[in-house]
């Protein structure tokens, strides 16, 4: 709970399942003057809050199934309000209403009730609701929260300051009227087998668009920050002492590498971010979501997994945390897929950068493609007796044109998250690893790599990259370390095993770490030594079908 909640007279909290105008009722309500994050008691779900008239107004996570993690998390914050906005879509109103009840069933608060997507709710369905609220005086909103305009927001405040509530007996008597599902007009996603192709396409599309876009944004600019900037970093650094210049202008520079991670990993967070939201809110996602979802539970994940492992293409540690929404019997497996096969920013900006500094960008394709491929084949080889839980309740989303307000505000969280909590993170690192350079540690523990890397006909000098990636994946980079002198000793095959090991023997330190925070060291122990294992062994079975191919020849 926030600090200052306990001087205001209301606390009001949003709850409501996904997709349902939850999230875009508070941005409207709240005007965004003020917005805070409160952690949940215990963990590090974020909660938005922001001050509402005389009171204070909370979004919970979107709920997605009975007994999930984030239904605890409601369940808390109902206890600890004095008023609960309940956020039904009109289009699913007896469907949600009914999953929503059991959580205030036997609460005290004052309630009142949204009832959003009257743009698509049926005549006959919203003319029979007119008729309750009419006769009964019942503080029910029916609006399409994309438009809230400022007559209802005055309204609702003033509903807020009254004594008026919807008693939990008046919402069991609304579930008994003759309100039917309006379902959304049917797509090629519906179409048997070529819908899911077509989704799944749909989906690689959100993720490749933006990273190709974001590769030319980034190759770009990066000349123009190597002489206007790095250069001249370099040169006011050349008079000081060698500590100070390890620490900010050498290989692992707070200044040099700093600059070089952001000129490649923002432009990656700001254009997925962008996919992201573009297709949340014009209701795609959610279709891809539902068509795919039964393929996906062949590999020991549900469609509720897919936003996290997306979401970890800009940051892993952000992707841990969204996790929390995840089905409670696959978080461990969307865990463990973000770890190996979600490729952050970071990472996908230093093998853009590397594959194109060895002449070889078409390597990123089958490098990326191999990488989901291991993630698949890491979930079943470690997760497949794992048994997921059966549900049936599905988004059903309308396909709608964006809100730019809208689209701004998910984008903006995101680049905040990115900037206040990644990117400060990996800075404290690479001064971190600036100082264990100067000390020559990393180079003492590049040393237990070398097997490795004899194993697989590298050479020793890599070491110090694959020590180097797991305190930070952009540590890649590294093979660019002597003016390129290991592009001259390796193969494109060689590059891409190198790159490969480097991006999956484990997860970074940050990562590591968030695993360790959410789901405690045994459990971050087994999947770091899993995915160990699986990163080895497919490496080693790419060494023997190259090898083999190159014997037939």
């Amino acid at each position: 709970m926030l600090a200052n909640e306990s001087i205001h007279d209301n606390n009001i909290v949003i709850i409501g399942f996904e997709s349902s105008g939850k999230t875009t009722l508070f941005s409207k309500l709240s005007g965004k003057k003020r917005t805070d994050e409160a952690n949940v008691k215990g963990s590090t779900v974020h909660i938005a809050s922001a001050s509402y008239g005389n009171g204070y107004l909370k979004d919970t996570p979107g709920i997605n199934q009975t007994d999930s993690f984030t239904q605890r998390i409601v369940k808390e914050e109902i206890k600890k309000a004095t008023t609960v906005f309940i956020v039904v879509r009109g289009t699913h109103f007896i469907e949600e209403l009914e999953k929503l009840y059991p959580l205030i069933e036997n609460t005290t608060k004052k309630i009142v009730l949204f009832v959003t997507f009257s743009d698509k709710m049926s005549t006959d369905g919203k003319q029979l609701l007119l008729k309750q609220i009419t006769m009964k005086k019942l503080p029910i909103f029916i609006t399409d929260t994309r438009h809230l305009n400022n007559d209802i927001k005055e309204l609702v405040l003033e509903c807020v300051n009254e004594e008026d509530s919807l008693k939990p007996s008046q919402l069991k008597e609304l579930l008994n009227l003759s309100i039917s599902n309006m379902e959304p007009p049917s797509l090629f996603f519906e179409r048997k087998y070529m819908g899911t192709f077509i989704a799944f396409i749909c989906l690689f599309a959100m993720f490749v668009i933006p990273v190709i876009l974001a590769y030319n944004i980034s190759n770009f600019v990066q000349p123009l920050a190597d002489t206007y900037i790095i250069d001249k970093i370099k040169t006011l650094f050349s008079d000081t002492p060698r500590i100070v210049q390890m620490i900010f202008i050498d290989d692992y520079g707070l200044l040099s590498l700093g600059v070089y991670s952001f000129i490649w990993a923002f432009p990656v967070v700001l254009l997925i971010s962008c996919s992201k939201a573009l297709t949340e809110e014009t209701g795609l996602k959610d279709r891809i979501i539902d068509t795919i979802e039964p393929a996906i539970e062949k590999i020991g994940l549900t469609g509720r997994d897919i936003a996290p492992i997306i979401t970890g293409f800009g940051c892993n540690v952000v992707a841990v945390f969204q996790s929390r929404s995840c089905h409670s019997c696959s978080r461990t497996q969307c865990i463990s897929f973000i770890s190996f096969g979600s490729a952050c920013s970071y990472q996908i900006g230093a093998t853009l950068s590397i594959f194109n500094t060895a002449h070889a960008p078409w390597l990123f394709l089958p490098y990326i493609s191999f990488l989901l491929l291991g993630g698949i084949l890491h979930n079943r080889l470690w997760f497949k007796n794992q048994k997921i839980q059966e549900h049936n309740f599905m988004r059903k989303a309308f396909i709608q044109k964006p809100s730019l307000k809208n689209f701004i505000y998910q984008v903006k969280v995101d680049l905040l998250q990115f900037i206040k909590q990644a990117m400060p993170i990996f800075l404290i690192i690479c001064i971190i690893a600036g100082l264990l350079q100067y000390f020559h540690i990393i180079s003492y523990l590049a040393i237990i790599f070398n097997p490795l890397l004899i194993l697989f006909q590298l050479p020793t000098d890599a070491a110090t990259t694959l020590a180097f990636s797991i305190i930070r994946k952009d540590g890649i980079l590294l093979i660019n370390e002597g003016n390129g002198a290991l592009f001259s000793v390796l193969s494109n095959f060689q590059l891409f095993i190198l790159v490969f090991l480097a991006s999956t023997l484990t997860s970074c330190i940050v990562t590591l770490s968030t695993i360790w925070r959410e789901l405690g060291f045994r459990q971050a122990r087994n999947i770091i030594s899993r995915q160990l294992i699986t990163s080895i062994l497919l490496a080693l079975s790419l060494l023997v079908i190259h090898q083999l191919f190159q014997y037939s020849l």
